[in-house]
Parts: C-alpha cells; structure tokens; sequence
C-alpha cells in the first residue's frame, strides 16, 4: 500500500470545510477528514489519540478554548497544524498570537481563506512530506538491453514494496512502451502536460495521468503523434518535474538510447542514473562509453551513476569479472538474474512482473535495487551507498 498522508479537518462553518474537503482529496497521496464541532466541546483536539498528519481548525465561538485545548495536543507533538479564523477581525491579533503559541503553522484569516488554506496544505506537502522526493533516471547502454522493462518493475516496486507515491515519466516519444507494460489507457499524454504547464498545478498535473491500481501513476507518451528530437520544450520539461517532485516521492524516468539536451537535463537532476547493459562485449562496450559521456562531456559525478547487468546467466562466458574489467571503474555492479519467460509474460499480459511472479528471482533483485534506493543517497554518502548495492551481488 502507498503512504498516505491524512488531514483532518475540524471545527466550525461546514460550508467552508466541505469546500475545502473536497479539494484536499485531490491532491496526490492525501486522504481528507472532517469532523464538525457545531458548538461541541472541543476537549478531543488535546487527545493524544488524534491521528493525523495535517490538522486543520475552523475556530468557533469558543475560540480561547479550542486554541488551549490545541495547545495541548501540540505538547504531545501532535499534527502540522492550521489555524482558519473566518469571524469577527476585532479579536483576530490575539487569536493569532494564541494559535502560534498553541504551535500551529500558520494562522489564515480574510476573504480568500479556502484558497489560502489549500496554498498553505500545499507548502505542507513539500516542505514536510515530500521533502526527500527523488529521481531515477533509466537508459540502455545499447538497444534492447532491458531499461524500459527495469523502469517498469522498479517503479512499481517504488509504489508497492516501499510505499511511496511514485511516477513514472515515459520520455521515449516515438516508442515509449510504459502504459501497454501495465495496460493502461489516458486521454492526456506528457505532450498535453507540457502544453499546459504553465497554468498547472499539483492538482491540475494529476488529471494528465494514467493511474495504476497499484496506486502506481504514469505519465506517456503520445499514442499517435511523432515527436521528433528538440521539439520538446527543456524549460517545460523542468518545470513538470519541479511540479511533480511536489506531488511524488520518487520520479523514475525511462530515457531513449538519445544524447540530447531532454537527456542532459534530466540526468542533471537524477539522483541515480541506472545504465542498463547485457552479459555480451558490445553492450558492456557501449555502457562503458556511455559511463565516460555523461562523466567527462556531461560532467556528472560518477557516483551518481549506476550500471546494471541485466538477464544475468552464471554459466555465460562472459562472466561477470570479464564485464567489470571492461568496464573498469572501479565500483559494484548491479545484477538482475536472467528471468526472461516471466518478464516476458508479465509484459505481455500487462501486469507489472511483482504481481506476475512475486517470486521471481528478478522481482526479489529489483525490490531490493528499490529497497537500496530508497535508503541510501550517493550524495549524501556514497561510500556507504555502494556498500549497499553490493549486497545485491549476492549469487553472482
């Protein structure tokens, strides 16, 4: 199951709340709540019981009350909290002056509160939430090496076996095959997305997705329009993974075999860029090239990047120690077992291949690249980072 983030709405002026209800549910990963007090006793907001990650208050006539009875939930480090004040302006400075001593976050008061409480549950978000969002950047180090498949089931280990709110971004325009892995339809596409870019926000963004029942989402490409190599606008293109790393834990970007400025742009902003290569000389040639572009023409940090063998056999000839003396960098290699029937099959039925062979040996690997992933960042440690990912050479 994603984590979801819970809000709870609670206090006076149903009118205001219900509004305000409804466009909180929108926002990716949340799950709103309302309770009324309609003149009620507000002793349960002091309760250690309260079970929310974000509360909101719509004061009442017994404003001093409920903002003592919030202050001591707030010594029990309860909820972010938000204070909404649509009375009288004549006791609105001492109020406010109660609510931040009660701890709330912020204190929203005037004609436009909905919208000001929505901006403010938005900041939230991404200041609190998902301050630690992520991106993995995907490409094959020589065609058909398996990127798009690995994306694929990596996201959906993301979204599944870690929990996260996760997107996966289909930047191959002219053969992306992400929605027919997980047999999913969209009336809107990433191009649409770009389009419109600059009037959307984390709400609007969400009706340009294509949405697992995994709770996994995808952004594709075209189904029947050609986009050719730059025409993809890269300021649109940065500001919707701005957008989107305030609605998603972790972004996995599938990328074509392209060096191109779309390329460079988003391996500029990956925390992990996974080339992907077979057990074969041309392909570890090709990714050991590939390595030495994105180091010494592109200049990204080396730590950043990480190679995975994929469809790994033991008993292949070019054996793993032949593939990291080609490769020479001196670092782990990331080995998927060679599981072609079943990733086969997965991507032919349109099932992610976790759902397909939960205990596949590839499914087991790839949930413990996202396990790695997710646990460890190369820019905050990357020597213990590698430490981890050799653990995933367990076998080879």
């Amino acid at each position: 199951m994603n984590r979801t983030n819970h809000i709870l709405l609670t206090g006076h002026g149903e009118g205001n709340m219900e509004i305000l209800q409804g466009l909180v549910n929108q926002l990716p990963g949340v799950k709103a709540q309302s309770r009324a007090l309609n003149g009620n006793a507000p002793d349960f907001l002091g309760s250690t019981d309260l079970k929310a990650d974000v509360l909101i208050h719509f004061l009442g006539l017994k404003a001093e009350l409920e903002l003592e009875a919030l202050s001591k939930q707030n010594k029990q480090a309860g909820p972010v909290t938000l204070i909404v004040y649509d009375r009288g302006m004549a006791d609105a400075p001492r109020l406010m002056r109660m609510a931040m001593q009660a701890g709330a976050r912020d204190f929203i008061m005037g004609p436009q509160l909905v919208d000001d409480t929505l901006t403010s549950v938005r900041k939230i978000l991404k200041e609190d939430l998902y301050a630690h969002s992520a991106l993995t950047a995907i490409v094959n180090a020589k065609g058909g090496a398996g990127a798009s498949t690995i994306a694929c089931a990596l996201a959906h280990a993301f979204a599944t076996h870690e929990g996260m709110q996760t997107l996966l971004l289909d930047l191959d325009l002219q053969f992306g095959t992400q929605c027919l892995r997980l047999n999913l339809t969209s009336p809107q596409n990433l191009v649409d997305a770009l389009a419109a870019i600059e009037s959307l926000d984390e709400i609007a963004l969400m009706g340009y997705m294509a949405k697992h029942a995994s709770g996994l989402h995808v952004l594709n490409r075209p189904e029947r329009e050609i986009i050719l190599p730059g025409e993809i606008d890269e300021k649109r293109l940065k500001r919707l993974i701005e957008l989107a790393h305030n609605c998603y834990e972790q972004l996995v970007v599938d990328l074509p075999r392209l060096i191109d400025p779309v390329f460079n742009l988003v391996l500029e902003q990956a925390n992990h860029i996974l080339v992907v290569m077979q057990q074969e000389l041309f392909s570890v040639r090709d990714a050991q090239r590939m390595i030495q572009i994105m180091t010494q023409d592109l200049g990204l940090p080396l730590d950043r990047i990480i190679p995975v063998l994929n469809r790994y056999e033991r008993n292949n000839n070019f054996g793993l120690g032949e593939v990291e003396r080609v490769l020479a960098l001196g670092s782990p290699i990331v080995v998927i077992p060679n599981d072609f029937k079943n990733l086969h099959m997965a991507s032919n039925l349109g099932v992610p291949i976790a759902e397909h062979a939960p205990n596949s040996s590839a499914t087991k690997r790839i949930q413990k690249l996202a396990e790695t992933l997710n646990g460890k960042s190369p820019s905050v440690n990357p020597g213990m980072f590698r430490k981890c990912l050799s653990k995933l050479l367990a076998g080879a």
